[in-house]
């Protein structure tokens, strides 16, 4: 029987180990494991095969806590040394990771055998759960500090128990110095009533408070929005929390504003525009004194002019009355007018729904568009003088190509005509050489004055607004498009950001699209509709311009943004409105594009709100002594001539010039001989001048302080883009011994 109940305490024993959700290992004296539990494998990683008869120290202890130390880990006595104890250490998994875990150690006898019995926790999420809770407070009191809202927390006796920084300026003192103070310590006795008042119906009524107070020495929240609320602590009210907001700037902007509207009414009397205000029934309030000497209201006329009809005409009253009721915002409708004496004239009215006195009446003014309607008739006259200059500019241009191809062999005549002028100095052909030189160096000045007017004129830039822009092309349109039965409607996107652009040539670029679609409405028949929308998608303004006419052929899409491409009659269009829009929209790192829509021709055209304009790098000028006696150039120019010409000047000035013709010959000249200057052509065939450049800042790199560029290609925007990279000076074709010697004075001399 006692053989029977030993066993069965070993079994219950057993089990009980076994099911323990502690880590549960038992050793002999010696330390060796006799039992390890399925929690304990499941902690440590190692299976009960593996455990049992291993060292407990080699298993779960790390090596450099082995031997004990004075922190608390395992000690050098082993387990016998922590009986009774309960302890906090480090343990060791199998993959060697460390965790901590809490250790008791207990005592059991089996015979005469002793057995010690170690009990684990594992730690890690308790110590986890610490480490949160040190963070969510360090997180909460990052809160409290940078809130810019005054923030804090009293007791039901309303002691302040908390308060951030911010409450100082409420206080008039350090946060810190009101904890435990009340209201009746730090404020007037005015404003302790209000508080308490305050305090009082949260307590009451358990519900949140929002009320406006005002702090009569306070000076950021002299007005605060406070906003009181319970705090329940076990289904208890314990405290009361609030949050105070400063509105003090928008309680000095409300009495601004009510001083603005003063000034308002009084200014409205005297505003030099006519203003009036009509009530919802469409009753007269208010006609400022412009008004009533527009429509020729004198002394007496009072109970006349309030049963005058404005309108001309019924149709242009009902026409204004629906869309007074219709939109909310209108700016520019036109319509006739008609005064006390019954003469009529044109107007033009903007209006605004607004709130006055309590209801919605719309403020409107009317502008005298007499003057204005003179001036579109004498700029439709000047129109046809307008096409006319269109024509010369593509004149102008085309002079400007030519001009470029002339550069190389007009370089060669005047050098040349200057030379030989030197060289017959003194005898009777001298005139002769004379009247060379001076024709050439005209056909040159001819050449640059085309160039000139060709080249094309870095944008101005400045901040305006695309709505603006439009409305700018359309006023400007707005003769031609009225006479031509087109209406115009448009959909402005508010708040758009400015663009950085130039005015006038964008102002041209819209001219340009409207006039275009205009012109393709000539023959549609009615209604005929030009719509213009603005958006911001992204970091770009969008402008969308369409209408209903034909639309563009599919097999002329791509060709509609080429230079003289038209498809108008002859004497009506030159082509070159929409090349030169392209350019313009280009330059300022836009796009325009004709959209693939049925139904007229839609053009959208997309600017960077970032755009702006790219400032010149300066060139670094090293002035040197002039002449060049005891010096070496290199000249590369692939038309021999125009080498023979440059070498030449520089050999006038006292270098010693090696000519070639090519940059594969260059290359080895640059290799091999320092060169105290290296005029290079920037067009040749195989290796040009910007490629050679790159190759001497790779592998000679002091030879590129003494490149001079030497090119007719003044136009081509890739040269324009390297020249201003590279940042070397340049001489332009046709040149003179005064050019070439002002390049040398900015050279570097050579080592």
């Amino acid at each position: 029987m006692e053989q029977f109940d030993a066993a069965c305490a070993d079994a219950i024993l057993a089990s009980v180990i076994r099911s323990s959700l502690d880590c549960i290992i038992v050793t002999d004296e010696a330390g060796r494991v006799v039992e390890f539990n399925p929690a304990a494998e499941s902690t440590f990683g190692y299976s009960r095969a593996a455990a049992i008869g291993a060292e407990i120290s080699e298993l779960i202890i790390p090596p450099r806590l082995r031997g004990g130390d004075a922190s608390g880990a395992y000690p050098a006595g082993g387990l016998p040394s922590l009986l009774g104890r309960r302890v906090e250490q480090t343990a060791m998994h199998a993959d060697g990771s460390e965790f901590p875990v809490e250790l008791a150690i207990t005592e059991a006898w089996s015979g005469s055998r002793r057995f010690f019995t170690a009990c684990l926790r594992d730690l890690s999420e308790r110590r986890a759960a610490d480490a949160a809770l040190l963070a969510s407070q360090a997180r909460l009191e990052a809160f409290m500090k940078h809130a810019p809202i005054g923030m804090y927390l009293k007791d039901t006796d309303g002691r302040y128990l908390m308060a951030n920084p911010e409450m100082a300026k409420v206080f008039g003192r350090p946060a810190e110095q009101s904890i435990g103070l009340s209201a009746a310590d730090i404020f007037s006795p005015e404003e302790v009533a209000m508080i308490a008042e305050n305090d009082r119906r949260v307590l009451e009524t358990g519900q949140v408070v929002a009320v406006e107070e005002f702090l009569s020495e306070a000076l950021d929240y002299a007005w605060s929005l406070v906003v009181r609320f319970p705090v329940w602590e076990d289904q208890e009210q314990a405290r009361i929390g609030g949050f105070d907001i400063d509105i003090t700037e928008l309680k000095r902007s409300a009495e601004r504003l009510a001083e603005s509207e003063r000034r308002f009414r009084a200014v409205t009397h005297h505003h030099p525009v006519p203003v009036v205000f009509i009530d919802p029934r469409n009753q007269l309030i208010v006609a400022n004194p412009a008004f009533r000497e527009m429509m020729g209201v004198g002394a007496g006329d009072e109970e006349r002019f309030l049963k005058h009809r404005w309108f001309a005409t019924r149709e242009d009253y009902r026409r204004i009355n629906a869309l007074s009721r219709e939109l909310s915002r209108v700016d520019g409708v036109e319509a006739h007018f008609r005064r006390l004496d019954g003469s009529v004239f044109p107007a033009s009215l903007s209006w605004r729904h607004v709130e006055w006195d309590g209801q919605q009446v719309i403020v409107g003014s009317i502008l005298d568009l007499t003057a204005t309607k003179a001036a579109e008739a004498a700029l439709a006259r000047s129109r046809e003088a307008l096409a006319q200059s269109e024509r010369l500019n593509a004149l102008g241009s085309l002079l400007a190509g030519v001009s470029h191809e002339l550069n190389n062999p007009l370089a060669v005549v005047v050098g040349q005509a200057m030379v030989l002028e030197e060289l017959l100095a003194g005898t009777e052909n001298a005139d002769r050489a004379a009247r060379i030189k001076r024709a050439a160096e005209r056909c040159a000045r001819i050449v640059q004055t085309f160039l000139a007017m060709a080249r094309e004129r870095p944008p101005q830039r400045r901040s305006v607004d695309a709505n603006d822009l439009i409305r700018a092309a359309l006023d400007i349109a707005s003769y031609g498009l009225r006479t031509a039965g087109i209406e115009v409607g448009t959909r402005f996107a508010d708040g758009l950001p400015p663009l950085q652009v130039d005015p006038d040539q964008m102002h041209q670029v819209l001219f340009n699209l409207v006039v275009n679609a205009q012109q393709a409405l000539q023959d549609v028949p009615e209604p005929r509709r030009i719509v213009v929308e603005t958006s911001l998608v992204g970091s770009e303004i969008e402008i969308l311009l369409s209408d209903n006419g034909p639309g563009v052929p599919p097999d002329i899409r791509n060709r509609i943004f080429e230079p003289f491409f038209t498809t108008k009659p002859q004497g009506v269009g030159t082509g070159i409105g929409l090349a030169f829009s392209l350019g313009v929209v280009q330059a300022h790192k836009g796009r325009l594009d004709l959209l693939d829509n049925a139904g007229g021709a839609h053009f959208r055209l997309r600017l960077p709100v970032e755009a702006a304009a790219v400032a010149q790098p300066e060139r670094g000028q090293t002035q040197v002594a002039k002449g060049g006696v005891g010096r070496t150039a290199l000249v590369v120019d692939d038309e021999p001539d125009v080498g023979e010409m440059v070498a030449l000047f520089l050999e006038t000035e006292g270098f010693t010039v090696t000519t070639v013709a090519d940059g594969a010959s260059a290359k080895q000249a640059l290799a091999t001989t320092t060169f105290d200057a290296v005029f290079c052509d920037l067009r040749m065939p195989h290796t040009d001048g910007p490629a050679l450049y790159e190759w001497v800042r790779d592998t000679v790199p002091q030879a590129a302080d003494r490149f001079v560029f030497v090119t007719g290609d003044t136009l081509g925007s890739s040269a324009a883009r390297f020249l201003e990279q590279a940042g070397r000076p340049v001489v332009e074709k046709p040149f003179s011994r005064e050019t070439i010697r002002q390049a040398i004075a900015t050279l570097s001399p050579a080592p």
